[in-house]
């Protein structure tokens, strides 16, 4: 039987389709009827997300802002800390919960054991090997390494170096005789507290202002202060409880 249709009233167009034509025709169900959830320009600037620099948290600023070392990078990368083991030792847990491996090049391995069980036995991102017996890491985009050095007042040279994707980070309890050669090839430098002496031929080497080589010889425990060649920036590290409970409270002397 032939269908009839019913003419629009004049000036207006045919009746939409019903819900069955639809469905029949292959345009599927209907959306929800409300209306659509568009936004001004003014109320998108709402959504915006503060996004920060991508690396490891070292710990907070002045402003208590948290500050971020960027270790895992495409180009070689050499940190110096003249400062304690306890906070080597938080920087090495926090870039291997990145995703990162880390390579300890140590003489007193007891000193890093702990960490080593608590990571699963070496088995998780950190392992731990004496001075001068790192082999070479294979480090990669997909797996970046950061390979820490301590090995005491006078670090030989090393075997594995920084490369890409492949940061080293150079730990010094004291300036050492050693120390400038470090710090021309350093990319990065922290300094934690130190001795007057010391905090004046840093100053010199470094080209600290007289306020920064004043604070120095009284950082608290905890406290870095981090240099580039451009940026000064205090730091506090606050560790967290699962780092208390293995590492300790924040101190500058092992």
């Amino acid at each position: 039987m032939a269908r009839t249709t019913t003419a629009a009233p004049s000036g207006q167009s045919p009746a939409a389709p019903g819900l069955g034509e639809r469905l029949r025709t292959g345009f599927g169900l209907l959306g929800p009827r409300h209306p659509r959830h568009v936004l001004s320009p003014e109320q998108a600037d709402t959504l915006a997300l503060p996004i920060g620099d991508d690396g490891v948290v070292a710990g907070v600023d002045a402003e208590g802002q948290p500050a971020v070392l960027g270790i895992n990078r495409p180009t070689p990368y050499d940190v110096v800390l003249i400062g304690g083991l306890w906070t080597a030792q938080v920087l090495a847990l926090r870039t291997a919960a990145t995703g990162a491996r880390v390579a300890v090049e140590t003489g007193r391995p007891q000193a890093w054991m702990q960490m080593v069980h608590a990571m699963g036995g070496g088995q998780n991102g950190l392992a731990v090997y004496e001075v001068g017996r790192v082999p070479p890491q294979g480090a990669s985009a997909g797996t970046p390494v950061l390979v820490v050095r301590d090995c005491g007042m006078r670090p030989p040279r090393g075997r594995v170096v920084s490369g890409p994707w492949q940061s080293v980070l150079t730990l010094l309890p004291y300036l050492s005789p050693v120390a400038p050669r470090l710090l021309r090839q350093t990319r990065l430098t922290g300094i934690q507290r130190v001795s007057p002496d010391e905090a004046a031929e840093l100053g010199r080497t470094m080209g600290l202002s007289r306020t920064e080589v004043d604070s120095l010889p009284g950082l608290p425990d905890g406290v870095t202060l981090w240099c580039t060649d451009r940026d000064r920036q205090y730091v506090m590290t606050q560790p967290t409880d699962a780092e208390i409970g293995l590492l300790g409270t924040p101190r500058r002397m092992d």
